[in-house]
């Protein structure tokens, strides 16, 4: 057991927690029981000079475009970090960072999940 796997963290960054740990192990159901009906996951491609964002609406939607790139995968590894001074997740393959994700929730579900492909430009990752 890790420090960071029984120190006390806010509401905000255990639930970002327990997203991460169901879309890494491709559970869709407990997956499902965190969204709102109505979430949205915006990808942000991070190309500056043409920027691309792509929105994907719904649950059913949501759960196909986060299990696809967070499910467990050889050299994936999702940390937990401050991203935007919030609670949220790097992830990164063979030791180069490929996305960042800040995650919004209303009412206690998650509403809106932020993704930024090639956050080249982000840095000060901290620990959550």
């Amino acid at each position: 057991m890790t420090t960071i796997d029984w120190m006390p963290r806010p509401p905000h960054h255990r639930a970002v927690h327990a997203f991460r740990r169901a879309a890494e192990s491709g559970d869709a159901e407990r997956l499902a029981a965190m969204l709102d009906p109505g979430v949205a996951v915006v990808v942000d491609a991070g190309d500056q000079s043409q920027p691309k964002l792509g929105v994907v609406r719904g649950a059913s939607a949501a759960i196909a475009l986060l299990l696809h790139g967070m499910a467990a995968k050889p050299e994936l590894v999702i940390d937990e970090r401050s991203v935007n001074a919030q609670a949220g997740l790097m992830l990164s393959r063979g030791g180069e960072t490929i996305a960042a994700m800040t995650v919004d929730f209303t009412r206690g579900l998650i509403s809106m999940v932020w993704i930024r492909l090639c956050p080249v430009k982000l840095r000060h990752w901290n620990e959550v």
